[in-house]
């Protein structure tokens, strides 16, 4: 092994570290217990751990207008399985809705806010003068965890101006303040303002008013201060942006409003929560939304900045989504609950859980096949290759592959044996969610460890695949394979294609590591050959090379370029390169952190000669 000095340093400079992952699941869908859709997802720990997923239950048809009940599923297990439909509120064909939950830490008691509208009134007849019924807000409350709630009452006379006819409670959860003179006041977000009560509860008020913005979240930065991060109305709309206002005074007024251009928007609910992780100093501020000018690519972001930039941003959900809500839960967890689906939004509403080291982590997914020894079968079954970070994008063989010894430069782990037949292993489109569907706008890199000695001549027809989302010629896709002895990368935006070859020859029998890297915000490809860089080219400005086929290893989907040869390691990551160490810089278990679990590799590899 080289460059021994720089691991001894790990003995000073390094922690442990375990890889982090994201779990799913799907607490609402479409006909669940007869309703039509469910829609406006609000998500609370409780102070027994309970997770509480509120949402509105609509009756007949996706419509925000006609019969909707306020309902809730409540999980006793961070949110690995939920309870039984709960109904909170229902009032008839009446419209029920916008839920903002809230937990008063003083004495664990669970504050819901709601609004409620005659069944028949729009928000165009509401706002016109010319409905049955204004939109009032109302309130409710629990004391046992979510198990049972009191009679919703109606708040219109304390938190509504006489002459409201259109009103919003968030929607999405409401903070209790940390710091200052107002330690301990409970605060819901609403339509350009809050709503906050000094008293836990006993009587609530409204505080100054903001224009420009409506469905607000609402966060506490360090000191004390607010920032209420707001969904775009009237001119600010056409920014596609979200738009933010700032109190420092608790709420009781706000700054004028500012468009975030960092925070792209398709005018759409948000959220936003901000808290300090047990055992730190530093205050965390996320937030979640669609982040697309379409209602596309469920996104979180984290600042460490009180939110002044948001330095790490990581795709939950590529395809249709809308609203969400962020949730604090224990041991360090995060929880988002959010509207997604097929082409349309609103077909369910999702629950995913993760961490800030995940957040962190900028990989998509890693396939390593430390799951089977050398001398084993990976067989042709349903996820067989096991994902071990990122979105849990198990892969699937088309035939069975032997697995061999793997690189020694790699813990000394297990290889997939390609013998050039047409085995491939693959992750389907609609499996991945879009989170491998890559745009000429990202910065993205892709990582592989193999070794051949085959396709070291004859083009086309004689290369081989090591990971694509191919299709064919003047078609968005990408693919990286081995071509004329040589590592070629391929990325083509429907219009234009433009690849990258490694200046040096890879058919040489020994294990490789390559990556191959998009720089999209400087629209250039790269290709990095054990640690040192080969090749630099001008990539294409503009476009998107995401496709419907399956991401795929060891040959492309229609069978072509199939591989001959080990391959150890499969890693895409969201990224750049500078935020990517390589086996060479020490990172040798490719989890982007050089730590006591790459020097125990390295004295595991010493200590065998």
């Amino acid at each position: 092994m080289k460059n021994i000095g720089i691991y001894i340093l790990l003995l000073v400079l390094a922690s442990s570290v375990t890889a982090e992952v994201l779990y799913q699941n799907t607490p609402f869908y479409q006909g669940m217990n007869s309703y039509h859709t469910f829609r406006i997802p609000a998500m609370i720990e409780a102070p027994d751990g309970t997770l509480l997923a509120f949402a509105e239950g609509r009756k007949n048809r996706s419509s925000d207008t006609g019969n909707i009940d306020l309902v809730l599923r409540r999980s006793f297990d961070a949110g690995n399985t939920w309870q039984s439909l709960q109904v909170v509120w229902s009032d008839d064909a009446n419209t029920c809705g916008n839920p903002v939950p809230v937990v008063d830490q003083s004495n664990g008691r669970i504050w819901l806010f709601m609004t409620h509208n005659h069944g028949s009134d729009t928000q165009a007849k509401i706002s016109a003068g010319t409905s049955i019924e204004v939109r009032t807000i109302w309130s409710c409350y629990s004391d046992n965890n979510g198990a049972t709630w009191s009679i919703p009452v109606n708040r219109f006379s304390e938190v509504q101006s006489p002459t409201t006819r259109w009103d919003a409670t968030g929607p999405g959860n409401g903070i209790q303040l940390s710091y200052g003179t107002k330690a301990g006041r409970l605060i819901i977000p609403a339509n350009g303002r809050v709503i906050y009560s000094d008293n836990h509860g006993s009587t609530w008020t409204q505080g100054g008013f903001s224009t420009g913005g409506s469905e607000s979240s609402v966060a506490e930065l360090n000191y004390g201060t607010l920032m209420k991060n707001d969904r775009a109305t009237s001119s600010y709309a056409s920014y596609n942006r979200r738009i933010v206002f700032y109190s420092y005074n608790y709420g009781g007024s706000w700054s004028s409003p500012i468009v975030r251009d960092d925070l792209v928007d398709p005018i759409c609910q948000g959220s936003s929560i901000s808290y300090v992780p047990t055992g730190a100093s530093d205050r965390l501020l996320l937030f979640s939304n669609s982040a697309a000018t379409t209602r596309i690519k469920m996104t979180v972001q984290m600042s460490q900045s009180n939110g002044g930039t948001f330095e790490t941003k990581k795709l939950i959900y590529g395809n249709s989504s809308a609203y969400s809500c962020l949730a604090k839960m224990a041991g360090n967890n995060i929880g988002l609950l959010y509207e997604n689906g097929d082409g349309w939004p609103y077909h369910r509403i999702g629950f995913a859980r993760f961490t800030t080291g995940w957040l962190k982590d900028r990989s998509i997914f890693l396939w390593d096949f430390e799951d089977y020894a050398p001398g084993n079968t990976i067989p042709a079954s349903a996820d067989a290759v096991e994902d071990v970070r990122g979105y849990n994008l198990n892969g699937t063989p088309t035939a069975a592959i032997t697995a061999v010894a793997g690189s020694d430069d790699y813990s000394n782990g297990t290889a997939a044996s390609f013998d050039g037949s047409g085995q491939g292993i693959k992750i389907s489109d609609s499996a991945s969610g879009d989170v491998v569907d890559l745009n000429s706008d990202e910065d993205f890199l892709i990582r592989v460890v193999f070794r051949t000695t085959s396709h070291g001549s004859g083009g086309t027809a004689n290369a081989g695949a090591l990971v694509a989302k191919d299709v064919g010629t003047s078609t968005q896709s990408w693919w990286l394979r081995v071509q004329d002895g040589k590592a070629r990368f391929l990325v083509d935006n429907g219009t234009q294609t433009t690849s990258v070859t490694s200046s040096r020859y890879v058919s040489d029998g020994k294990w490789h590591e390559l990556l191959a890297v998009h720089k999209g915000s400087s629209a250039v490809l790269e290709m990095y050959l054990d640690g040192e860089l080969t090749a630099q080219i001008p990539a294409i400005a503009g476009g998107s090379y995401a496709n419907s086929n399956a991401v795929s290893v060891g040959v492309f989907n229609n069978g072509t370029c199939s591989f001959i040869g080990d391959i150890d390691l499969v890693q895409m990551y969201r990224a750049n390169r500078q935020q990517v160490l390589t086996v060479k810089e020490g990172d040798l278990n490719y989890d982007s952190i050089v730590d006591f679990t790459d020097l125990a590799i390295l004295m595991g590899n010493w200590l065998r000669f």
